[in-house]
């Protein structure tokens, strides 16, 4: 009885934890559809006070530097230090996960592929699998190589990079993404077709404010999987 008690206890923790992080993905879902305008609108449902202007179009090769990262085949230049190397597995929604077991690239090798080498701000977007899932490259991922991902470099006089993150995790940026999207059983956002990526884009006050809100989001989110985790 005392077991099954302690048991039936963590059950129901466990239980209530993810039921919170499961409506924090909803609610975050919610506001990401509101928050930004629909098409061919120029204001969203939901927004801040004290935002009364019009949001303006631009497509996002008006709002930063686009490359693809590294495509050549580098398994020789794995190691375990060194430039860490992004795959497309690695980004999640608005974070990196590269497991128990980083990948790394030797320092000549990333020398010499110098210019690919990731800066703080840069948005690292997924090229194939689950294509525009997008993260923000932070100190931690700084110096870091992609492989085969999109990276945008932003042009922050226009656009913020979290906010270019949160509107790129968006369904309504997803649902472009995937049916403008090619592969052979596999989904690939060739860069071409990224060019295309047209983003709603509100003066740069506004933007921090949608920004630092969908970050308050994901730490709820990542709060309470953490504390579920925990108790399994």
């Amino acid at each position: 009885q005392q077991i099954s008690a302690i048991l039936h206890s963590l059950d129901h923790l466990i239980t209530l934890h993810q039921r919170k992080c499961d409506e924090t993905k909803k609610l975050k879902k919610f506001m990401l559809q509101k928050m930004f305008p629909k098409n061919g609108e120029k204001n969203p449902e939901i927004r801040f006070a004290g935002f009364t202007d019009d949001w303006e179009q631009r497509k996002v090769t008006e709002i930063g530097e686009i490359y693809i990262g590294l495509v050549t085949t580098m398994t020789s230049h794995y190691t375990n230090q060194g430039a860490l190397l992004i795959r497309n597995s690695d980004i999640k929604d608005s974070r990196f996960e590269f497991g128990d077991n980083p990948i790394y690239l030797d320092d000549e090798f990333a020398k010499q592929n110098a210019s690919r080498k990731h800066r703080v701000g840069d948005v690292i977007t997924v090229h194939t699998g689950d294509i525009g899932t997008s993260a923000v490259i932070t100190d931690k991922e700084v110096g870091s190589i992609g492989f085969a991902t999109i990276v945008t470099r932003p042009d922050m006089k226009k656009i913020i990079s979290e906010y270019l993150c949160a509107y790129l995790n968006t369904d309504t940026h997803k649902n472009f993404a995937l049916n403008i999207s090619t592969g052979d059983g596999r989904n690939n956002y060739n860069l071409k077709d990224y060019y295309e990526c047209v983003v709603p884009v509100p003066n740069i006050a506004e933007q921090r404010k949608i920004s630092r809100f969908i970050d308050e989001m994901n730490h709820l989110i990542t709060l309470h999987q953490r504390k579920c985790d925990k108790l399994k």
